[in-house]
């Protein structure tokens, strides 16, 4: 009978069981020993801005749809930046906004603002529901609401969305 030569750390590998890295959390959502946001720091933050006037005609259900939409495809296109890193690894304290503005030419006047923000544009994701070709919802990327996203936010006409 062959002996196994196999450490305890390789054995559980085999037989299925991982093994966090040392001083890595069991739990790759527990926080407690792995948050990256600094006391000093305001928290990462997304933004969803959704547009009011699609009340009128659509349902709930279909706008948050679009703000799920517009939050999943920001999320995805930067999944590369630091930012969204530090945000998707502290689940249990991820933190979002969700604002309104009144029609697509606000969403639309926002979009321009975000992308032309000096020095460097904001990350954003306008979402366009297709087939209807129309502009519904835009969700920012995890950021600390610098000057940059509240100028952008306040020259757009968004505010906080309430009942």
């Amino acid at each position: 009978m062959e002996q196994d030569n196999l450490s305890p750390a390789t054995s559980a590998q085999a037989e299925g069981q991982h093994e966090a890295p040392s001083g890595a959390p069991e739990n790759p959502h527990d926080s407690r020993e792995t948050t990256t946001q600094s006391t000093t720091l305001p928290p990462l933050t997304m933004q969803i801005v959704v547009r009011r006037d699609l009340l009128e005609t659509w349902g709930v259900g279909p706008l948050i749809a679009q703000g799920a939409h517009a939050s999943t495809a920001v999320l995805h296109e930067t999944r590369h930046l630091p930012d969204t890193i530090a945000y998707l690894n502290d689940i249990p304290n991820m933190r979002k906004v969700v604002l309104e503005c009144p029609s697509a030419s606000n969403l639309e006047k926002l979009a321009g603002l975000l992308s032309s923000a000096t020095p460097d544009p904001v990350p954003f994701h306008l979402w366009i529901e297709q087939p209807e070709n129309v502009p519904t919802c835009l969700a920012l990327s995890p950021n600390r609401r610098d000057s940059r996203v509240k100028k952008a936010l306040d020259k757009s006409g968004c505010r906080l969305w309430k009942s």
